[in-house]
């Protein structure tokens, strides 16, 4: 700690410290790629930018899907392959020794809009800084002589930000473990806690299966399974459900008519509420208003 004249200075820690970048490449993979595998003792992220991937780390084999990075932690067996079709994959490498990057190990991300903007523009100011083909895969990186002051400096940050950026998310619930055992039950029950609470707070709104999935950071196919596998119901239906309780409960208290009710919770018609409220407890919204009614009276 410093002191000037009357001021304290504060210093500010380094938790992510990016030290060296080993590859940056864009890669357009054919049909029928397959990359033999390798392992090295450096960091590296595979991006799906365009269409499915998949990958092996160590005894594992899973879908990158697209929007979706995996991490490979330094001295980890990996290797990627297309699946039967055309596929963008961004590769990182990096060295970075700092104890919060253990947050990364065996973890697939789905990248938000901020994370993706940020990928980006590591890409953008690498293309500038170094030079050859970023879709050929360099051992060595080579900086350009013509590379603007300070691109060195802007891609470490990127680099850092963005793996901030995915660690403070974490406190919402967002990367899958690969990690097994009750630990990953643990962490599957806290997800859908979570998804079934924003499905709750939204009662009022007409979310949609893409809503949810910009809220957090999960495929499509993890989120739902474990979605089922928790609640036994597909999150739309676990909904549609909470939808109904809460017309039930607008109902019984008769301060609204059944069209308020209908436009209230978002329901795209009249029509499409009766049909889904009877559907689930076997009478219309007018037959169960007049039961309601019958038991006040009673």
């Amino acid at each position: 700690m410093e002191i000037f004249g009357e001021f304290t200075a504060l210093d500010l820690p380094m938790s992510i410290h990016v030290e060296k970048i080993i590859t940056l490449h864009y890669f357009k993979y054919s049909r029928n790629f397959s990359f033999s595998g390798e392992k090295h003792d450096f960091w590296e992220i595979a991006y799906a930018d365009h269409g499915e991937v998949g990958i092996a780390a160590e005894k594992q084999r899973l879908d990158l899907q697209q929007g979706e990075a995996v991490f490979h932690k330094p001295n980890e067996y990996h290797n990627i392959w297309s699946k039967n079709n055309f596929a963008n994959v961004i590769i990182l490498s990096f060295v970075c020794k700092s104890p919060g990057m253990k947050f990364f190990e065996n973890k697939i991300i789905k990248l938000n809009e901020e994370q993706k903007g940020l990928l980006g523009k590591i890409l953008s100011v690498g293309e500038i800084y170094f030079d050859g083909p970023d879709e050929v895969c360099q051992t060595k990186l080579y900086v350009s002589s013509k590379a603007p002051f300070g691109c060195g400096q802007m891609i470490k940050n990127y680099i850092e930000l963005m793996l901030l950026s995915m660690i403070q998310e974490s406190s919402m619930l967002l990367c899958s473990n690969r990690a097994t055992s009750g630990g990953k039950r643990q962490g599957e029950s806290a997800i859908v806690g979570a998804v079934c609470q924003m499905l709750t707070e939204h009662l009022y709104c007409g979310l949609s299966m893409k809503d949810i999935l910009s809220k957090v950071c999960f495929s499509k196919s993890y989120l739902s399974r474990i979605f089922r596998e928790h609640t036994g119901s597909s999150i739309m239906n676990y909904y549609m459900n909470l939808k109904i309780e809460e017309a039930k409960r607008l109902i019984s208290e008769e301060e609204f008519s059944l069209t308020e009710i209908s436009e209230k919770l978002k329901f795209c018609s009249i029509h499409y509420f009766s049909y889904s409220f009877k559907k689930r407890t076997g009478m219309t919204p007018s037959e169960y208003k007049r039961t309601v009614g019958a038991r006040a009276i009673l």
